[in-house]
C-alpha cells in the first residue's frame, strides 16, 4: 500500500511537470507566432482629428485605409472650429446627428475588427464638455488665486471690498518686524475693515476669482468633485447611454487630454483651505504670502504644504472620478496632464505621481519636437511601476515639424519611448481633411511620404508593444524624485518669467542625472516619490530597497539623492535606514539642509551629517567627491560637481554588479538619436530590448547578468534566430552571458532568454 501511494505521488509529480512543460512550450510557440504576425490590439491607434463634416462614406473609407496602413483602431477627436482654415467637427459634438455618425464608426470598426478609443471632449483640454460646463454649470468652471497688495501707514482704518468669489486669506505684514496678522475675520457683508496698528504695513488680499480660458469654451474646475461629476454626466454618460453595449469590446479605453494648469498656473479651488488643514494640521491663511514671496525660515515647508495640498485636490478630482467611472464600466482610462515630462510639475500637473493614482493606463505626452522632454518620460513609467500598471501609453509626434518628419522619425521617437517604459502607442495623428492639418505632422495613409512606411511601422509597434507589455522591469537604481525641492522653490508669477514647467532651483539636476544614466552610463533606474517611499510597499532588507508589487516588483541596491535643499525628515529617516542596512547612497550637486515640514530643519541637518559626514550648511566649500562607509557596509557618496563620467566611476566602484554591461560603452558622435535598453522579465523569460535611434552603427559586446541562453528577435522583420553565439564570463564575482550586438542606424533588437 505504501509502495502504491509513493508510486501515485511520483506519477502525479511527473504529470504536473509534463503539463507545466507543455504549457510553457505552448505559450512559447504562441508568442513566437504572434511576434511574426502581432495581434491587432498591440498596434498603433492614432488620434483622428475630425476637421470637417462626418459622413458614413467618409468614415468607412478612412477607417478602411487606416486598417490597411496597419492601425488597429482610432481615437475620434472632435474639434471646435477656430477659423475657416481650421474647421471644427460637424455634426455638432454630442448632437443626435453626431452620435449617428459615431454609431457608423463603431459599426465599421466591428466589421474591420478595429477598436475605438473614446476621446472625452470637443477639442483639448478635456473639461469643457463641448461648452456644457460654461452653459449649465458656470459656478463650477475654472478658478484662480489672485493677490491684491496695499501699502498702509498706521494707525489708520483700512477698508476694502472683497472681489471675486470668496476671500481665501487676508494677511497684514509689518515691514519692520515681519510680524504677520491674518485679518480675514474682519470681513463683514463683503467689506474688510481693519484698524491698522502703528508702523508701515503691507496688506495682501487673496481672493478666489472666476478664471477666463484660452479656448472657445470655459473649462471646468478640475479640483472640484461636483464639477467633475457634472462633466461625467454631460459626456461619459451620454456615450454610455448610446454605446454602453460596446464597452469592453469595440470600446475598451477612454482618453482625457491636458487636465491640469497649462496657461493657468494659479488654478485654485474653493475647498482649498479645508483640504490644507485636513492634510497638514494647521490653518493655511497666515501663510498665503509664501505663494508669492519668501516669508522666512518656514517658507520651504509652507510651500510644500500648499503644493502638496493642490496635488491631492487635483488627483482626487478629475483623474480619480474618471478612473473610477471607467473601472465601473469595464473600461480603462488613459490620458495626460500638461507638462508631464517637464522639470517641475508644480504649475503644470501638481504632482505627476499622484496625478496617476487612479488612472488605469498612465500616458506620457511626447510632443513638440523629437527628444523634447526626453529626460522626464521616465517619471510616467516610474509612476506606473509604483502602481503596478502593466500598460504605459504615449501620445506621440504631435507638433513635430512636418518638414523634418520622415519615416525614420516614426522609429526614432518610438524607440526612445519604448526604452523608457512605453508599451501602448497613440500617434498624433490622422486628420479627416488631410489638406487642413494645423497640428503637424500628418501620420496617415494620406501622407505621401509616410504612407508606404506605415504597415511595417505598425507591425514593428505591435511586436515591440507585445513583448514589453506586462511583466516586471529590472532596475537596480532608485532615484528619489525631488518633489520637496521643486515645491519649495516655486512661487507664483515667477520673477524671471520662465516658461511654465521650467521654473526650478539652480541645484535641480534630477533630469540631467536621468539623461546620464539612460543615455551615457546606460544603467536603468526608477524614480521614487519621497512621500510614497514611506509606504510599506517599499521594504528594506539586506542592503536593498524592495518595491513589493504583485507583478512589477523591483529591488534597488543603490539610491540616488539628486540636487535639492529640501527633504521631508521622515523620508530622510528611511533613507538612513537603507544606509544603516548596508545600502549604497549617491548624492549629487547639493545635500538637503531644509525640512519639508515646519520645525525639522535641525533634524535634517543632523541626519545628513550622520550619513555623509558633511555639514550640509557648509557644503558650498566642497568640490571633490566625498565617500563614507558604516560598519554594516553601507556607503554614502556625495558628488558636489557631478558629470556623467564621475557618476559612472562612482557606480562602477561602489554599486553592485550591473544588470547590463556594455564592455565598450558606445559614445555617439551627435545628439540625433540615442542608444538605450530596457530589461523585463515576463512569464519566466528575460526580455532585453536594445535601441539605436541614431544614424550611426553600433557594434559592442554586451554582458547580461546571469546564465542565459539568448535568441535574437528582430521587431522590424519578425525574424527569430534561436542559435546565436554567446559565452559565459565572470566579472566582479558575477556570472554574465556575453553576446555580440550589432545595430545599424535607427534599428532595434530583442534578446529573449530563459534562465539556463
Amino acid at each position: 500500500m505504501i509502495f502504491m501511494a509513493v508510486q501515485k505521488s511520483e506519477i502525479a509529480k511527473i504529470f504536473t511537470r509534463s503539463l507545466a512543460l507543455l504549457l510553457m512550450f505552448s505559450c512559447q510557440n504562441t508568442l513566437e507566432r504572434d511576434f511574426v504576425n502581432p495581434p491587432g490590439h498591440f498596434k498603433p491607434m492614432p488620434f483622428w482629428h475630425i476637421n470637417g463634416e462626418l459622413t458614413t462614406e467618409g468614415i468607412r473609407k478612412q477607417m478602411k485605409d487606416a486598417k490597411e496602413a496597419g492601425f488597429s483602431g482610432v481615437s475620434l477627436l472632435p474639434l471646435a472650429e477656430k477659423s475657416p482654415s481650421k474647421p471644427g467637427t460637424s455634426p455638432k459634438f454630442l448632437s443626435e446627428e453626431y452620435f449617428e455618425r459615431y454609431q457608423d464608426m463603431i459599426d465599421i470598426a466591428e466589421e474591420l475588427e478595429m477598436e475605438i478609443i473614446l476621446y472625452d471632449d470637443n477639442d483639448f483640454p478635456s473639461g469643457m464638455a463641448g461648452g456644457k460646463m460654461e452653459e449649465k454649470y458656470p459656478d463650477h468652471t475654472m478658478k484662480r488665486l489672485d493677490k491684491i497688495e496695499y501699502k498702509v501707514k498706521g494707525p489708520a482704518l483700512f477698508t476694502d471690498s472683497i472681489p471675486g468669489i470668496q476671500l481665501m486669506a487676508a494677511v497684514a505684514t509689518n515691514e519692520r518686524t515681519d510680524e504677520r496678522i491674518e485679518i480675514s475675520s474682519f470681513v463683514k457683508d463683503g467689506l474688510l475693515q481693519w484698524h491698522v496698528p502703528e508702523g508701515n504695513w503691507e496688506i495682501m488680499l487673496f481672493p478666489l476669482m472666476k478664471d477666463s480660458f484660452h479656448k472657445k469654451y470655459l473649462c471646468m474646475d478640475f479640483m472640484d468633485t461636483t464639477a467633475v461629476r457634472h462633466m461625467i454626466n454631460e459626456t461619459y454618460e451620454k456615450y454610455k447611454e448610446r454605446f454602453g453595449q460596446y464597452f469592453g469590446n469595440t470600446i475598451k479605453t477612454t482618453f482625457f487630454d491636458d487636465v491640469g494648469f497649462w496657461r493657468h498656473p494659479r488654478n485654485w479651488t474653493a475647498s482649498f483651505n479645508q483640504k490644507f488643514e485636513e492634510l497638514n494640521g494647521y490653518d493655511p491663511r497666515p501663510y498665503y504670502p509664501a505663494l508669492w514671496e519668501d516669508i522666512g525660515p518656514e517658507t520651504a515647508a509652507v510651500r510644500n504644504a500648499f503644493f502638496r495640498t493642490r496635488a491631492e485636490l487635483l488627483a482626487e478630482g478629475f483623474p480619480k472620478l474618471v478612473g473610477q467611472w471607467n473601472e465601473a464600466n469595464g473600461l480603462s482610462s488613459t490620458g495626460h496632464p500638461p507638462g508631464n515630462y517637464d522639470p517641475t510639475p508644480i504649475d503644470m500637473n501638481a504632482d505627476i505621481f499622484k496625478f496617476y493614482r487612479y488612472t488605469q493606463i498612465p500616458l506620457t505626452d511626447a510632443i513638440i519636437g523629437y527628444q523634447f522632454g526626453q529626460n522626464g518620460h521616465k517619471l510616467i513609467s516610474s509612476a506606473a511601476d509604483y502602481y503596478d500598471r502593466p500598460l504605459v501609453a504615449t501620445e506621440i509626434y504631435g507638433a513635430y515639424k512636418e518638414d523634418s518628419f520622415d519615416s525614420l522619425m516614426l522609429y526614432r521617437a518610438m524607440m526612445d519611448l519604448f526604452a523608457r517604459g512605453v508599451n501602448m502607442v497613440i500617434p498624433h495623428g490622422m486628420w479627416y481633411d488631410p489638406e487642413k492639418v494645423y497640428i503637424p505632422p500628418l501620420v496617415s495613409p494620406y501622407s505621401e511620404k509616410l504612407a508606404p512606411a506605415l504597415p511595417a511601422y505598425s507591425s514593428y509597434v505591435g511586436r515591440t508593444s507585445m513583448l514589453l507589455r506586462g511583466g516586471r522591469r529590472v532596475s537596480d537604481i532608485a532615484v528619489l524624485y525631488p518633489f520637496e525641492g521643486l515645491a519649495a522653490w516655486f512661487r507664483f508669477d515667477n520673477p524671471d518669467n520662465i516658461r511654465q514647467g521650467f521654473y526650478v532651483a539652480p541645484e535641480t539636476d534630477y533630469q540631467t542625472v536621468s539623461g546620464w544614466l539612460t543615455n551615457d552610463i546606460r544603467r536603468d533606474f526608477t524614480f521614487v516619490h519621497p512621500e510614497l517611499f514611506l509606504d510599506e510597499k517599499y521594504g528594506i532588507e539586506e542592503g536593498n530597497i524592495h518595491l513589493n508589487n504583485s507583478e512589477n516588483h523591483q529591488a534597488y541596491h543603490t539610491l540616488m539623492l539628486t540636487g535639492s535643499k529640501v527633504i521631508t525628515y521622515a523620508t530622510l529617516q528611511k533613507v538612513k535606514q537603507f544606509y544603516d542596512n548596508g545600502g549604497t547612497l549617491i548624492a549629487t550637486t547639493m545635500l538637503p539642509f531644509k525640512s519639508a515640514t515646519i520645525g525639522n530643519d535641525e533634524k535634517v541637518i543632523t541626519l545628513v551629517k550622520e550619513i555623509f559626514g558633511i555639514d550640509p550648511t557648509q557644503q558650498g566649500e566642497l568640490s571633490q567627491t566625498v565617500e563614507s562607509q558604516n560598519g554594516a557596509g553601507g556607503k554614502a557618496i556625495f558628488i558636489p560637481q557631478p558629470d556623467a563620467s564621475k557618476l559612472e566611476a562612482v557606480l562602477d566602484k561602489h554599486s553592485e554588479a550591473a544588470d547590463v554591461v556594455f564592455e565598450s560603452n558606445p559614445t555617439l558622435k551627435t545628439d540625433i538619436g540615442k542608444f538605450n535598453y530596457i530589461h523585463k522579465i515576463k512569464d519566466g523569460r528575460h526580455i532585453y530590448f536594445f535601441t539605436n535611434s541614431s544614424d550611426e552603427t553600433i557594434a559592442t559586446e554586451v554582458l547580461l547578468r546571469g546564465k542565459l541562453k539568448p535568441s535574437k528577435w528582430d521587431p522590424h522583420s519578425g525574424e527569430i534566430k534561436k542559435e546565436i553565439p554567446f559565452n559565459y564570463v565572470e566579472k566582479n564575482g558575477q556570472v554574465y552571458t556575453r553576446i555580440e550586438l550589432d545595430l545599424g542606424g535607427v534599428r532595434s533588437l530583442f534578446m529573449v532568454s530563459e534562465d539556463k
